[in-house]
This record gives C-alpha cells, sequence and structure tokens, in this order.
C-alpha cells in the first residue's frame, strides 16, 4: 500500500469519525430548587462500602437543589450510629445506557478525608458482583490529594484467581490548579471499542478494548450514574479526616448524556407493546423530523399502575425532543405485586447475581421459555456464595406471600433471605426449602418484623451442581403485623456495635444503651439460623473470642426482654 493510499484510508477515518453526531438523550440541569427530581434520581441508603464514615440520606440537609446547582453535603452529626452523614444518588433503572458520551459539570470540595466520585456502575450485574461486572468511574478525587483527579475503570482482569482483580487508570492528573477552586466539565466518551476520559476538553485517559472477553471488557451491557460525596474509608481517610473543614459540599451544575444519532432524520419511534396497558403518542406519526417533540402517556389497565419508561425515566406524560431511531418499552405492574419481572418474559433484569468466590463458581444463566436457569458447573457447596436477587424493595412490618415454580437436576436446599440492602446486609428473615427435580408450585409465608425501605430478597443456590429452573416468583402483601409478642426485632436501630468487622480470633460487642435493657444475651448464628454460640451479656463492652467457628458470613443477634437486633459480621 503506498503512501497517497495510507493518507485518502486516514482521511476518509477522519471524516466518518468527525461526522458522527451526538444528540442528548437525558440529563439534570437541576433548575427546580428542592430535592432531585424522583422521576430521574433515587437514593442510596445507610453505610455502604470501603469503611467510609458517612452514612448516606435522603433528607435536604445532604442532598438539594440551590440555584441551579445540585448541592450533596457531608456533615458531622450522629445519625443511625454513625458521626457523619452524607447522600449519594443513582439513575438505576430511570437512566441507564450502553455506550454514549456522559458529560458533567462539577465542583469538588477540599480538605482530608473528602472523596467525591462521578461514577456509572452496571445495572443488572449480568457477568457477576464486582468487579466482574464493571465500574467506570468519571472521576474521582480525594481531598488528601488535593490537586489531583483519577480516571479509572475496573474489571475482573485475567489474574483474579490470584487475588487482584483489573484495572486502567490514568494515575493522579493535574486537570487545573487547585481544582476544588471551578467548576470542570468532565466526559466520558464510551463506545463498543473503548472508553475515553476528558476534562474541559482535553483528553486524560483511554482504554481500549482488548478482547472479546468480559473479563477485560465488561463494558458492553447497560450502566446507570451515581453521584456521591463520602468521607474517610480506605482511601480517601488513608491519612485520617480533617473535620474542621466541614461541613463539605459537592457541586454539581448539570447532567447530560448523548448517544449517537445512527441514521438521517426522519426518525422511527418503537414503543414495545405494552402489557397490562396501553401507550398513546402524541402527534402520532409514522416518521419524525428532527428535533420533533414528543409526548407519551402510559394508561394502565385497571388493577394495574404505570412503573417507569425502563432506562429513559419515570415521568408519565413523558415528553422528550427527538433525535434519533428510538424504543421506548413502557412496565406496568399489578398493584398488589412487589417484584419486577417475576415471570422472566424477556430476561433476567432487574434480577441481579451475587457471587462471593467468583475462582471457585462457575455458572451460566439462561432464560428457556420464559423460565430461568442456571446452569452450575463448579460450586463451593455454600448457598449464599450464589444467589440471585431483587434489589431495592420497600416492606413493612406485615405478613407477606411469596410463591415460585422451582426445580433442581439435584435435590438440595433453596436460601431465602429479606435482607437489608444496605449498613451490614443483615438479614430479616431467613427461610430454606427443599427442591425436587419435579416441576413444583411453593408458597411460603415471610413475617417482616420491622419496616425497612431499602431490602433485597436472596435466593441462595450455592449448594446446588446442575440446571436449576425457577419461574413465577411473586411476592404480595397479606396482612400488617400488629404485635410480635413481648419481643419486637429492630435490625435498624443501632444501639450496639460489632468491631473489628471482619474478624480474626476475636471481636468485641459494644452496648450503648446497656443500662436501660434486661435479660441481655448474645447468640452467632449461622446464615441459615442454626445457633453456634451463645452468652450472657454482664456489661457494656465484651470481648468475644471465635474459636472454632469457620471462616464465613454470620449473624450476631443481641436480644433483651424488649427487643432483638441482628448485625452481619465476617469472621476470617
Amino acid at each position: 500500500m503506498n503512501r497517497l493510499i495510507q493518507i485518502i484510508i486516514l482521511m476518509l477515518i477522519t471524516l466518518s469519525v468527525s461526522a458522527q453526531k451526538y444528540v442528548q438523550v437525558w440529563g439534570d440541569e437541576f433548575n427546580t430548587p428542592g430535592l432531585p427530581d424522583s422521576t430521574k434520581w433515587s437514593y442510596e441508603k445507610g453505610k455502604l462500602r470501603n469503611n467510609e464514615l458517612q452514612y448516606y440520606t435522603n433528607r435536604m440537609e445532604n442532598v438539594r437543589i440551590e440555584d441551579s446547582v445540585l448541592i450533596i453535603e457531608t456533615r458531622k452529626e450522629n445519625f443511625d450510629g454513625a458521626q457523619y452523614t452524607s447522600a449519594s444518588i443513582i439513575s438505576k433503572g430511570v437512566g441507564d445506557w450502553k455506550y454514549g458520551k456522559v458529560e458533567i459539570s462539577a465542583k469538588v470540595p477540599t480538605g482530608k478525608g473528602t472523596w467525591p466520585a462521578l461514577w456509572m456502575m452496571p445495572t443488572y450485574n449480568e457477568y457477576g458482583s464486582w468487579p466482574r461486572s464493571g465500574e467506570i468511574d468519571i472521576m474521582e478525587y480525594i481531598g488528601v490529594e488535593p490537586q489531583n483527579l483519577y480516571f479509572t475503570s475496573h474489571f475482573e482482569g485475567i489474574n483474579m484467581s490470584a487475588g487482584k482483580h483489573g484495572s486502567s487508570g490514568s494515575g493522579p492528573q493535574k486537570v487545573v490548579r487547585d481544582p476544588f477552586n471551578e467548576f470542570i466539565t468532565f466526559t466520558v466518551v464510551w463506545t463498543p471499542d473503548k472508553i475515553e476520559w476528558w476534562a474541559n476538553d482535553r483528553k486524560y485517559h483511554e482504554y481500549k478494548k482488548p478482547a472479546d472477553d468480559y473479563r477485560v471488557w465488561p463494558f458492553d451491557k447497560e450502566f446507570y450514574l451515581i453521584l456521591n460525596l463520602a468521607y474517610g474509608g480506605t482511601w480517601a481517610g488513608s491519612a485520617g479526616v480533617d473535620d474542621t473543614k466541614l461541613p463539605h459540599k459537592f457541586l454539581i451544575d448539570y447532567v447530560r448524556v448523548y448517544q449517537v444519532q445512527d441514521s438521517e432524520s426522519p426518525f422511527e419511534l418503537n414503543i414495545q407493546p405494552p402489557v397490562h396497558g396501553k401507550v398513546e403518542v402524541s402527534p402520532k406519526l409514522d416518521f419524525y423530523p428532527e428535533n420533533t417533540e414528543v409526548t407519551l402517556t402510559a394508561i394502565p389497565d385497571s388493577g394495574y399502575s404505570f412503573r417507569a419508561w425502563t432506562h429513559l425515566g419515570q415521568a408519565n406524560p413523558y415528553k422528550f425532543i427527538i433525535g434519533k431511531n428510538t424504543t421506548v418499552t413502557p412496565v406496568f405492574y399489578n398493584q398488589n405485586e412487589l417484584l419486577s419481572n417475576g415471570e422472566f418474559d424477556k430476561s433476567w433484569n432487574p434480577w441481579s447475581f451475587y457471587v462471593e468466590n467468583s475462582q471457585n463458581l462457575s455458572y451460566t444463566p439462561t432464560i428457556v421459555d420464559s423460565t430461568f436457569e442456571i446452569n452450575i458447573t463448579k460450586t463451593t457447596g455454600t448457598e449464599w456464595h450464589l444467589g440471585f436477587q431483587q434489589s431495592g424493595l420497600s416492606l413493612k412490618k406485615a405478613e407477606y406471600k411469596l410463591t415460585f415454580d422451582a426445580w433442581a437436576e439435584q435435590q438440595k436446599q433453596l436460601n431465602i433471605t429479606v435482607s437489608k440492602n444496605y449498613a451490614d446486609w443483615g438479614a430479616h428473615i431467613v427461610k430454606n426449602i427443599g427442591i425436587t427435580s419435579t416441576r413444583k408450585k411453593y408458597e411460603i409465608t415471610l413475617i417482616m418484623p420491622v419496616n425497612d425501605e431499602n431490602l433485597r430478597l436472596f435466593f441462595g443456590i450455592g449448594r446446588f451442581l446442575g440446571k436449576f429452573s425457577i419461574d413465577n416468583i411473586s411476592l404480595t402483601q397479606i396482612e400488617e403485623v400488629t404485635s410480635n409478642g413481648d419481643q419486637e426485632i429492630d435490625s435498624n436501630k443501632d444501639s450496639f456495635s460489632v468491631y473489628p468487622n471482619p474478624a480474626n480470633g476475636e471481636f468485641k460487642v459494644f452496648i450503648s444503651n446497656f443500662s436501660e435493657m434486661k435479660l441481655q444475651n448474645l447468640e452467632i448464628l449461622s446464615p441459615d439460623g442454626k445457633l453456634l454460640y451463645q452468652t450472657k451479656l454482664l456489661k457494656p463492652e465484651t470481648e468475644i473470642y471465635t474459636g472454632n467457628i469457620k471462616p464465613g458470613f454470620y449473624i450476631v443477634k443481641v436480644s433483651s426482654d424488649k427487643s432483638v437486633q441482628a448485625k452481619k459480621i465476617l469472621i476470617l
């Protein structure tokens, strides 16, 4: 190939790239004072990860819009056992994309201990739990390095079995002097072949797809946005924290999401056939000229409600400017049904997978004739090491009915838990059900002991080997629970703490209101509810020696004549 042909080919490629047009498909300018738009954002709650110090809330003290700017604020205050509060908002389910350009204008706070981040996580964890399904960090900043910004992606990598996950990061980058003094425009451009990180129109990092292997490129599924301000933790708190600069404010001017315009105008609008409702479109055209404003109105059938336009938002009517070929999926649900897609009509979404020891597990999930089937070829034999779950459930203190059809090649115990989706991830309810080799309908009564608005329903299948099948999962409320005898289980209350957690050989239990309680007992239970250890508590702080308890997760339960509280602990 001569030099002239090479130049022509290069020019054609350049023209093709430059001709690629991005159109905005989602965004928030934060123009309305108050809490963030509930049709676009929801909240993470609790103490969640990385040994961070803050408790995430949905209060205006921690997250609000003022003067067309989103403020996420970290405060020093006692809240549910934590000494600090902050906020983390997410777009999961109503703002999810595969490929595109995400642009965010933000101003980071400074001060030792701050950890603001703009990042993306997979909507469905289809390759397994973190880091197998990936993470895209649009921007991270830690106050202990006041001049540096970080741009990174995470994935399983080839050497996960050696205890190291894969990542591709820019390392510390000096975008501007004193980045905490001005708004910076952060941009991620994500295509099927690479991810690019930009700040103020300059590219700082690029990760090219190495191979068609999810271990190094899980970035071919939908991801959602997270905007949060953490405090302390394993990275930002490595040199301690400086409370003298509190409160800290992470400011975000706007979020804009763009995707490639895949054809020239006019465009097609495809409404996926609704189930249990219909959609009115205005104007209703065969093809839409570019920049036409379209209004969609979801009308549910009797007994059903509208939930969302999948990956787009919850506003109804939903108005948007059409700038590309667009497919819209409306979701209607039974007003009494608390789960989504328990019939597995098209996929397993929004069910996600949990994997504890990925190097010791191997499984392949599929949908066969609207039935969820998972073929397990390698397992640890521990039920909770492998499972699938639906998160974000809100249940009150009531009695519920759980039904499903299930069968398996091996007759084993299916572990079912209703657990907190935050903090210590402790279980409110634990059930073990024997599954046979023939299809059978199971009906289980679940008694929820407390109100909890952030739960997960988990099916632990780590004991099974071979094919396990499940279908028609339904959860409905039967009646409210008004009494639990003389004893009320209160897993939300944080009047006792367990530390260190994880524990190696021993740990301590501290009860803050020891003098107010009577008949105090401590029990250590296995995840399936078996009693492994018990003792009387005679003072506010007690040392517990784990002795012959095998490594793993366990439940620490403290009970008195009036209440029962539980926390989850990892014993090494």
